[in-house]
């Protein structure tokens, strides 16, 4: 007898959601082919049955796009300071580009 999709994929969502709140990607990829299957085995009908359901695909979803948001963050963040260290750009009073080059950071050893 097919264990019930309802309560497996539930139980899914909910490794799902503690997958993504330690950042554990690789557990996500590996859930990813059972996710496909317990929601393939939804009943087509059954609309108040599958709202608990639809509640954690919509959390875990917002739990995604919010990593995601902070994974762009973190790249343009990379990119801003990268591009702080390769120096300063400016105008002058006639509208002409003028970089001005910024020392790299000395570190002092002291014995």
């Amino acid at each position: 007898m097919r264990p019930e999709p309802l309560p497996d994929l539930a139980l899914l969502l909910e490794e799902e959601r503690r997958l993504i709140l330690a950042g554990a990607w690789d557990g996500l990829q590996a859930l990813a082919p059972r996710k496909a299957a317990g929601l393939a085995a939804l009943p087509r009908e059954g609309g108040a049955a599958l709202a608990p359901l639809a509640r954690g695909l919509a959390r875990n979803q917002a739990l995604l796009s919010a990593a995601l948001d902070g994974v762009r963050e973190a790249v343009r963040r990379r990119a801003a300071m990268a591009t702080m260290r390769r120096g300063l750009v400016t105008y002058d009073a006639q509208g002409l580009r003028a970089e001005l080059p910024t020392a790299p950071p000395r570190i002092e050893r002291k014995a």
